[in-house]
């Protein structure tokens, strides 16, 4: 099997990158790891996740004909807030090795994603604020968009669980229920959990409707406040969940919508100059891409 799936102007873009980039998309569109989707599903994936990585790399390139380079010191700061996730540094660097990737990988990799980020930067420094004009024609054009939506705050308990040990998994779930209540809650997450947040005692802040996968998302938002609720299924293992506060859906009036919209319409605006200036850059490109 050929390691190189692409080549952007000789510069290799090896199966295992487009593979970690597949996983991420994969999980983000669809809530579950790439083997879990449809033939057509995947198809849809590699294609994106192929072109991701090609536009990332043409920006990179770009930015280092001009001399622009992320410093050490942001690439060592940046590393060390993502270790700040797990449990120590081992277990971090274990994470990574069974993602199939080394310390040195990892280490240009978050080079080159703050470079091309830098260099995003400096392309779209001069782009123009939207006018009022087009603020207001937002909001009066939307009104169901101008709402705050409802958003609960919750802790988790996560036992992750794959699929050769998924009974495990819920046994041991199952056993902290057994002696879970609102009060230790944060403290058996800081004991039990498998996920990040266990740090935080399993708090997962607010979030609103789809900013979880579904079930996970099902039984926060009906469950009741200051409760323990019943083991909850997803792609990532078992959960236990503690819904601390609920906030009802709001109309914003437009002072307080105003900074959301104009920070939208700026994205937008970013979206489309650095699509164009890919597209560019593709131009000027020698892509060959291998099966």
């Amino acid at each position: 099997m050929n390691d190189v799936v692409a080549k952007i102007n000789e510069k290799p873009v090896s199966r295992s990158e487009l593979d970690s980039t597949m996983q991420v998309y994969a999980m983000q569109m669809h809530q579950k790891p790439v083997e879990q989707l449809t033939p057509d599903q995947q198809k849809e994936i590699r294609e994106l996740s192929l072109e991701k990585l090609i536009a990332r790399e043409l920006i990179f390139q770009a930015a280092l004909a001009q001399g622009v380079v992320a410093e050490e010191a942001a690439v060592e700061e940046e590393k060390r807030k993502l270790i700040a996730n797990y449990e120590s540094e081992e277990k971090f660097y274990e994470t990574l090795q069974r993602a199939g990737m080394t310390p040195e990988f990892y280490h240009r990799m978050i080079r080159q994603d703050l470079t091309v980020n830098l260099m995003s930067a400096e392309k779209l420094k001069d782009l123009p604020d939207p006018p009022r004009e087009s603020i207001e024609k937002i909001y009066s054009t939307y009104p169901d968009k101008m709402v705050e939506p409802e958003r609960v705050r919750a802790r988790h308990i996560l036992i992750a669980g794959a699929e050769d040990n998924r009974e495990q998994a819920r046994q041991r779930l199952d056993a902290i229920k057994g002696r879970v209540t609102a009060g230790n809650f944060a403290k058996l997450a800081r004991e039990n959990s498998d996920c990040p947040s266990a740090q935080a005692g399993g708090d997962l802040g607010y979030f609103s409707r789809g900013q979880m996968v579904e079930p996970f998302e099902q039984a926060a938002f009906s469950q009741p406040t200051g409760e323990v609720g019943e083991v909850v299924e997803t792609p990532y293992g078992y959960h236990l969940i503690l819904v601390q506060d609920k906030v009802a859906e709001r109309k914003m009036p437009f002072e307080e919508a105003e900074d959301k919209i104009r920070e939208f319409l700026k994205e937008e605006a970013s979206v489309k100059e650095l699509e164009k200036w890919v597209k560019e850059l593709r131009q000027e490109a020698k892509i060959e891409v291998f099966d």
